[in-house]
């Protein structure tokens, strides 16, 4: 083998070698808190009420699944009917305002009022 190919090797070597250097570097960073950049909201929907239920803007720290278990268990107990519900989220509080004025505008145009209910999810 000659002196080119056997330095295009090592080469080669040393490239892999930081390539997995850089992915352990990247991996091993402490990952940021859900509630430091994720804001939601949650909504229900109701055609035959004609209504759009909305909560407040909140900083999320739990997941998605179990705000949206706490919302709907919350909605039971109010005996609110409806037939969609969700909680979107945003990057910061200004975003999800905007969202959620976005929403209540659209349901507006299809006919829903909206209606703030005092809700926040557990923490």
């Amino acid at each position: 083998m000659g002196v080119r190919a056997e330095q295009l090797r090592e080469g080669g070597r040393h490239r892999l070698a930081r390539l997995v250097l850089l992915l352990l570097c990247v991996s091993a960073r402490p990952a940021l808190p859900a509630s430091a950049a994720d804001w939601r909201y949650c909504y229900a929907g109701s055609d035959r009420e004609h209504r759009f239920y909305v909560s407040r803007p909140f900083p999320a720290g739990a997941s998605v699944d179990a705000i949206e278990q706490q919302w709907i268990a919350w909605l039971a107990r109010q005996a609110v009917r409806y037939e969609t519900t969700g909680c979107p989220r945003g990057a910061d509080r200004a975003a999800v305002e905007a969202s959620l004025g976005s929403a209540i505008r659209y349901n507006a145009g299809q006919g829903r009022r909206a209606s703030e209910l005092e809700w926040q999810p557990a923490r």
